[in-house]
């Protein structure tokens, strides 16, 4: 399901006391933003120019118009230059945390979590400090960011133990002071976290905090100040995220009660209720049904304007091309294919774009800080001015004189170093960057490449099928259909692998809570990679029976590691032999799994390399040269690592070991 968190102020009527403006100004900037965000946007402008309103208020309010236009990036650039100081929190704490959450949030949805993890956990490690009931609330909300994203990096422990913080924490200041902006923060807040499980597909975990959200919303919906279409919002919302569960846990009768309730609703034909029955559909895996959909579903996000990224590849193109497959809408999913193609080259402009205005407020920030430190300089040398004054008044000796100007001499040669080193290393960055930009410029043209092979396959067959005058066989049908199919797939997995590539430079830790054995990791990677249709292959699955034992790991993410490693070993073996060995390193306490071909090779200077992004061993072979990379990435966050065993020249080795952890 695609991440449909929404931050707590985002409703119509705003829980707006907690971040209330002091001044007149900024009521009569609040109050026509409300009215007329265009004049709005003017008046700022106005204030600024004329030394009016501060810059980092000035940023405040940018960012919010944009946010609520559904500009997220413009909005994210803007909130993040209103934190480069601390003028926003010493101003007014909570529109310090105010922003820091916004932030959080539209760092979670753009799929950055790493960077609304920190966003959310500096403005925690002010708030909590704070035990006045507005410090505790925004204690709560700040909480559940760091949660929300926590989940979607795989940390559910840690997520968990948040939620439950927060959502107590807001329960109490709901029981306390029953008021509708309360009463609404709790509400969402509890919606958020069912959300947060069922994106993650943790529909157990998502069970167990049902009667929460219930709990949270039926106090809600008895407000007196509580619209009937808010009411009716979350508990049609809720009982999609009900018949999901219901369905992924096996209760099929509750699951179609709960989507009956739904459908009956006036909400399920607005906007965000046709969006919500669409996220039900794709999880619950009724292709049919969401074929139907499309249209409407694609009809409302185009409207929204949403920009082209890999967020938006992955929560609805490439669930509208899967769609029209599993349903056989041949036309239909040739046609979404070429608007998954054309789309990649305008998210890579799209994205170099907003990089670039990122680095141009980056560029400013740092600006401003030299200027600080040459005024703090300037400061200084006047006092040095003073101080050699004073001492030719007071007649000092020569001698102390002559060590003061060598110790300055020494001061500015040891500056001129630095100065040179921060150079160097300037130099270096830049020629890093430009090597960056190079090899993802040639990525994104050999990406293009690799899907148009597989669309030109599709366009030959579907115009062959759809042609009146073509007689085809049951036989030659079925086997187009297969071809179809196949190809389809293929550009599947090439989306795929570029979200993966997207998530490859995470440093954190992949949580292992999954005990599994050493042998099911091993089929499961078999059944997932490109091993049961290669018919020029023949391939061999070797272990010891002692070696079959449970070991707490990721299961999804390391048999997509060893799945990666068995199709570079179809790829490169024309004809021959692959070979996938269990073994036990109890030394290191490791278990290891050998994948051995008798492919074309790879010579052992080029160890490393082929583990670098978007590099290809030979350019000849089919590819996009990120699957090993993606492969040593998972590995290396799961505790292990992939390596060359450079040893083996009978084509090549890959050993790929995790931690043997019970």
């Amino acid at each position: 399901m695609s991440i449909t968190l929404t931050s707590c102020q985002s409703h119509d009527k705003q829980v707006s006391n907690r971040s209330t403006l002091k001044s007149e100004q900024d009521s009569i900037i609040q109050a026509l933003i409300d009215k007329d965000m265009d004049s709005a946007l003017l008046l700022i402008d106005s204030l600024k120019d004329q030394h009016l309103l501060p810059e980092y208020k000035a940023n405040y309010f940018r960012g919010q118009i944009h946010y609520r236009l559904g500009q997220e990036l413009t909005a994210e650039l803007y909130y993040k230059r209103a934190l480069t100081t601390n003028e926003l929190y010493k101003d007014r704490p909570s529109l310090y945390y105010f922003v820091s959450d916004q932030l959080s949030t539209i760092l979670t949805v753009k799929g950055d979590q790493d960077g609304a993890v920190k966003t959310a956990t500096e403005a925690y490690s002010i708030v909590q400090k704070d035990t006045t009931q507005e410090g505790q609330y925004w204690s709560a909300i700040l909480l559940h960011d760091i949660g929300y994203s926590e989940m979607q990096l795989g940390h559910y422990q840690e997520a968990k133990k948040n939620f439950t913080q927060a959502w107590k924490t807001l329960k109490e200041i709901a029981n306390k002071r029953p008021t509708f902006d309360n009463l609404y923060t709790w509400a969402r807040i509890t919606y958020n976290i069912i959300d947060a499980y069922t994106s993650t597909e943790q529909f157990v975990e998502a069970k167990e905090w049902l009667p929460q959200a219930e709990e949270a919303i039926n106090h809600l919906s008895v407000s007196p100040e509580c619209p009937a279409t808010t009411a009716e919002e979350f508990s049609a919302g809720l009982d999609t995220h009900k018949a999901l569960v219901y369905v992924k846990t096996g209760q099929r009768a509750d699951a179609r009660q709960a989507y009956q309730r739904f459908i009956g609703t006036n909400y399920s034909k607005t906007s965000q209720g046709l969006i919500e029955h669409y996220e039900y559909l794709q999880l619950a895996e009724r292709w049919d049904d969401l074929a139907l959909l499309i249209p409407k579903v694609d009809s409302v996000i185009q409207s929204w304007d949403i920009p082209l990224s890999l967020y938006y590849l992955k929560s609805y193109l490439t669930p509208y091309l899967k769609a029209y497959i599993k349903t056989g809408h041949s036309e239909q999913a040739l046609q979404m294919a070429e608007r998954v193609v054309n789309s990649i080259d305008s998210i890579y402009t799209y994205e170099q774009l907003h990089n670039a205005a990122e680095l141009a407020i980056m560029y400013e920030t740092q600006e401003k800080e030299k200027q600080i430190s040459e005024q703090q300089s300037m400061l200084k040398y006047q006092r040095y001015i003073a101080v050699f004054i004073a001492i030719l008044l007071i007649l000092i000796s020569f001698v102390i004189i002559t060590l003061l100007r060598l110790r300055n001499a020494k001061k500015l040669s040891d500056k001129n170093k630095e100065l040179q080193q921060k150079n160097k290393e300037l130099t270096n960055a830049n020629a890093r960057a430009e090597e960056s930009s190079r090899m993802k410029t040639d990525f994104i043209q050999q990406i293009s490449h690799e899907i148009r092979t597989p669309l030109n396959v599709l366009s030959g067959f579907t115009q062959v099928l759809t042609s009146t005058d073509s007689e085809l066989s049951q036989e030659e049908r079925k086997d187009i259909n297969e071809r179809i199919t196949k190809n389809t797939n293929r550009i599947i997995e090439l989306v795929n692998k570029m979200l993966e590539l997207s998530d490859m430079h995470s440093k954190s830790i992949i949580e292992r809570s999954d005990k599994m054995t050493t042998v099911h990791i091993a089929t499961q990677a078999v059944e997932k990679s490109d091993i049961p249709n290669a018919k020029h292959v023949t391939f061999h699955l070797e272990y010891n029976p002692s070696v079959e034992k449970i070991i707490r790991t990721n299961f999804q993410a390391a048999s997509r590691a060893l799945a990666l490693l068995l199709n570079n070993a179809v790829k490169f073996t024309k004809q021959g032999s692959i070979e996938l060995s269990i073994t036990l390193d109890t030394k290191n306490h490791m278990v290891v799994y050998t994948v051995t071909d008798t492919g074309i090779g790879i010579p052992p200077y080029e160890a490393e390399h082929i583990f670098e992004e978007f590099f290809q061993l030979d350019p000849y072979y089919e590819g996009t040269g990120i699957g090993l990379s993606v492969a040593r990435s998972i590995a290396l966050r799961l505790g292990g690592n992939i390596y060359l065993d450079t040893s083996y020249q009978g084509g090549a080795r890959f050993v790929f070991t995790i931690p043997d952890e019970a």
